[in-house]
């Protein structure tokens, strides 16, 4: 965002077109919001995504209420599912983390609103605009692609439009998602936000996502509510003659599934919870309120009293020992000493020798690669920088981006050490063990590849304290560099953009987004050059 507000584009390195956002609707919110706001970034991302999400709450019971008092009026309704979502502790750390959580909650609510809002005979002009706000959903994140189709097809579904009408709605709900996409593969030639890329999307780890969603459910005992809520939705069925309206309330359900099948399917996130927040929203929104009876008072009741133990100071909340995920708001305060960092001052003074590197880097008389001490982000080694990066200073690596980015100058260089930033990390093959030892973060960028793209190519024997690099090794890595498709993967994204290079990066986008690299310097090399070096 920082970039776009200094008027460097939407990219991560100014000498690179990388989307390092996954959302990109969220990216542009915060450029409006920056552009008009005074103060600083990060706590305008915190109040902003506190707000959706408050905002979307409100509208989700206002469409539950509706969606109840258009069969069987009622004065009273008992917030059952809001209870849940907001005694849910990672619904809390994420609704104020300044992520894109906020956004997603308020399309989702949105969504949910326009969906009950069509038992009420809404023109063929409002189903237009329907679609247009469903179509929003790929620019949320890409995998709420699965709750626009869902929504988009209950709402067809229900109405039944006429040709030329369902036309309009296709054309109004693809527009937008379409134009970004053509503007994605061109500018950074590439199908798919490059975290999305680097986190293997369409991968398949179900051990892992099985013990992603336990991950979730055990801690707070989501059972229980799951339970006594079901029992109210088919009292509350049973009650109310929904007959052909009962896909209403039965599309949130089936998104809330499809997502669930997703998310476990890729083996979930090292966020604890954040992928599945999507899905328990969605299967909460039908019974977000329900009508005032006896048995649903009680099941109430019941829900207010496991609320009182899951959000009460006296629950931990503590994970499995042995859990994959962690959990952000811990880890947060951890880092920083600061039980509520919402601003980036707090986070980057919790790094003073990323500042002395820095420094340090910017100080030596020629540009320079930097290396960190892992322990306390000290320089450990300065080492002289490719002049390729012309009027580049410094390269340094970015094991928290967050912080980096607000410490290192814009005009300068990260190398995103995840892959989730990173041209050629993001199309590495996995690290051996890291997709299990941290889901979402398993393409590490190895030193061989670091050092054959950012060291000064007349420096032929590796550094000292370089990890598993061979002098032949590190030869072999940047001869690959200039050859074949992996050159031209580089190519796509630091050559100027030029309309020839536009039409390059938007013809060549779907190889381009399959490609994947051998980790291992001499196996790239043969795949692109098709030769040993001699």
């Amino acid at each position: 965002m920082r970039q776009i507000l200094a008027g460097n584009g939407p990219v991560f390195n100014v000498d690179e077109r990388v989307e390092a956002n996954t959302s990109t609707l969220w990216q542009w919110v915060l450029v409006l919001l920056g552009a008009l706001l005074p103060g600083d970034l990060g706590r305008i991302a915190v109040i902003t995504g506190l707000l959706m999400t408050v905002t979307g709450v409100f509208i989700a019971c206002d469409a539950t209420r509706r969606l109840y008092s258009t069969n069987a009026p009622t004065r009273w309704m008992l917030p059952a599912g809001v209870l849940v979502i907001f005694a849910v502790p990672p619904f809390q750390d994420f609704a104020s983390a300044g992520l894109d959580s906020g956004l997603g909650t308020l399309w989702l609510s949105a969504c949910w609103w326009l969906l009950v809002r069509l038992r009420n005979d809404p023109s063929p002009l409002e189903l237009t605009a329907h679609a247009v706000v469903y179509g929003l959903g790929v620019l949320v994140r890409p995998d709420l692609f699965l709750v626009t189709v869902i929504f988009f097809t209950a709402s067809w579904l229900l109405r039944r439009p006429s040709f030329p009408q369902a036309a309009a709605q296709l054309a109004a709900l693809g527009t937008l998602p379409i134009s970004y996409e053509v503007f994605r593969a061109g500018y950074y030639g590439l199908l798919l936000p490059m975290p999305a890329l680097t986190k293997e999307a369409g991968q398949t780890e179900l051990a892992a996502g099985l013990r992603y969603l336990r991950d979730f459910a055990d801690p707070y005992a989501l059972y229980a509510p799951a339970a006594l809520l079901l029992i109210a939705a088919c009292l509350i069925a049973k009650r109310h003659s929904l007959d052909r309206a009962l896909l209403v309330p039965a599309t949130p359900v089936c998104a809330a599934l499809a997502l669930t099948a997703y998310v476990t399917k890729v083996g979930g996130d090292y966020m604890h919870a954040r992928m599945l927040l999507p899905a328990t929203y969605l299967a909460l929104l039908p019974v977000f309120l329900i009508p005032c009876t006896r048995a649903l008072a009680a099941i109430t009741v019941s829900i207010a009293t496991w609320c009182a133990v899951v959000a009460g100071p006296w629950h931990t909340t503590t994970l499995d020992p042995n859990s994959q995920t962690v959990r952000v708001r811990v880890e947060d305060t951890r880092l920083t000493g600061n039980d509520n960092a919402d601003n980036t001052r707090a986070w980057t003074s919790a790094f003073p020798g990323l500042r002395e590197s820095v420094a340090a880097a910017l100080a030596a008389k020629t540009p320079v690669l930097l290396r960190l001490r892992p322990d306390d982000f000290r320089p450990d080694l300065l080492m002289p920088l490719n002049p390729m990066y012309k009027g580049t200073k410094i390269s340094i690596p970015g094991w928290y981006l967050g912080v980096t980015g607000a410490v290192v100058p814009l005009d300068q260089r990260i190398v995103e050490m995840w892959g989730l930033a990173h041209t050629l990390g993001a199309h590495l093959e996995y690290t051996p063990g890291w997709e299990k030892k941290l889901p979402g973060h398993g393409k590490l960028i190895d030193d061989v590849w670091l050092l054959a793209l950012d060291l000064d190519p007349q420096v032929l024997d590796p550094p000292p304290g370089s990890i598993a690099v061979t002098r032949e090794g590190l030869a072999a890595a940047r001869h690959a560099l200039s050859c074949g498709d992996l050159k031209e993967l580089l190519d796509s994204t630091r050559k100027p953009l030029t309309a020839g290079r536009f039409w390059d990066n938007l013809t060549g986008a779907w190889e381009r987004t399959n490609l994947r690299i051998p980790r291992d310097p001499f196996d790239a090399e043969r795949k692109f050059c098709g030769r040993r070096q001699p």
